[in-house]
């Protein structure tokens, strides 16, 4: 058994040491290891591999984008997410439905697993990872509760508008209210978040997860 891999990875000293995996599984081999996404989808679509082991920070075309295309012309390629654990990354991967899903701080032997896994079909998801990310995302979501109970619906309008860069007349007729009454609004956010002021107001609201 042979299993055909590609790696895809910005970093040089991070592809030449997946390409070390060779040595410690003869199963895996290597058939490309490129730096961008555009010449990640090109391997694919070349080498026809078994597996696809790529970060999301690619120039040129991220990785989402990558596995994207791949799904959509239903190649038999399948991917794996190499990733140093952003939750954000991670909760995307997971929407995407990858197959594979491991850290840059795991082993090597961890990361031939991963691989194996996939190769066989099976999902192979890094628990640290994926536990992490959900909490990440639980809290931010206790964070916005915590905001949408303190402002009143159309204070939090006023205040998602905010965090779109829009300016008082803008966020006026978007929402059919007067200058003044946008002023009002941002008075009273300002109050009740203790607030100074409009660049506080987005960085508060970036914080607390409603960016």
């Amino acid at each position: 058994m042979t299993i055909n891999l590609i790696v895809a990875d910005p970093q040089p000293l991070m592809r030449a040491g997946i390409e070390q995996i060779q040595q410690f599984d003869s199963n895996i081999h290597v058939m490309s290891s490129v730096a961008d996404g555009e010449a990640a989808l090109n391997a694919v679509v070349e080498h026809n591999p078994d597996v696809l082991l790529l970060d999301l920070d690619l120039p040129e075309r991220d990785g989402m984008s990558v596995i994207d295309e791949i799904q959509k012309r239903q190649l038999k390629t399948k991917s794996i997410v190499f990733t140093s654990g952003a939750p954000a990354q991670v909760i995307r991967a997971l929407d995407m439905g990858v197959c594979g899903l491991v850290g840059k701080h795991n082993s090597t032997q961890r990361l031939a697993e991963c691989i194996n896994a996939v190769y066989d079909n099976k999902k192979w998801l890094d628990q640290d990872l994926t536990s992490h990310a959900v909490s990440h995302m639980l809290s931010q979501h206790k964070k916005s509760q915590v905001v949408t109970q303190v402002l009143t619906r159309r204070e939090l309008a006023v205040a998602k508008l905010i965090l779109e860069g829009l300016p008082n007349k803008r966020i006026a007729s978007r929402l059919n209210i007067s200058d003044g009454t946008v002023k009002l609004h941002l008075h009273h956010i300002y109050q009740k978040l203790a607030l100074p002021g409009r660049l506080s107001l987005v960085l508060y609201l970036q914080q607390h997860g409603l960016s």
